[in-house]
């Protein structure tokens, strides 16, 4: 009679093992990277401005118009109040002496800072005194910010005045 091999046979590495761990590992890899990607894009799809290229080549006029807007000492001065119907964004800009500054074109945006999603541009209107306001439906909890760009007669051409403000909705 012969006795049987009751031995446990030691494990063998083959090239089909390896082929498997390489697979297992690099699709691993592949399904997070696409997690990471898919958060980073849900969360912030990318470029914040528009036509950023043409920002970009015109960057040398930004910086003439708010070196003028410095030299002149014009400000803005930015708030909400609320009201019945949600809130009122009140914009008053000034020159030095803290007087109206004369403007010939206003436009303003209320952005979300963390989104482009939730931007809106606000039709300002100017009120019986200096101020410009704008009726805007009520702005969810969280960071957002307003950002008014002005044309203004400057010598004998227009000189642009921009200002921000960063409102916390608590």
């Amino acid at each position: 009679m012969t006795a049987l091999d009751t031995s446990p046979k030691a494990f063998r590495l083959t090239g089909w093992h390896v082929l498997l761990m390489m697979c297992i590992f690099f699709g691993f890899m592949f399904i997070v990277n696409g997690i990471f990607l898919w958060a980073a894009l849900s969360s912030f799809p990318g470029e914040d401005q528009q036509k950023s290229y043409l920002q970009g080549i015109h960057y040398n006029d930004t910086i003439n118009a708010r070196r003028v807007q410095e030299e002149q000492g014009w400000a803005a001065q930015i708030g909400l109040t609320p009201t019945d119907s949600g809130d009122r964004l009140v914009v008053r800009l000034l020159d030095r002496n803290g007087s109206p500054l004369a403007v010939e074109n206003i436009e303003a945006q209320v952005r979300r800072t963390v989104t482009g999603a939730a931007d809106v541009p606000v039709e300002l209107q100017r009120s019986t005194g200096s101020d410009y306001f704008a009726d805007i439906s009520l702005l969810g909890k969280g960071v957002w910010e307003v950002r008014v760009h002005a044309s203004v007669p400057y010598d004998t051409d227009q000189a642009q005045f921009f200002a921000s403000k960063k409102l916390i909705i608590p």
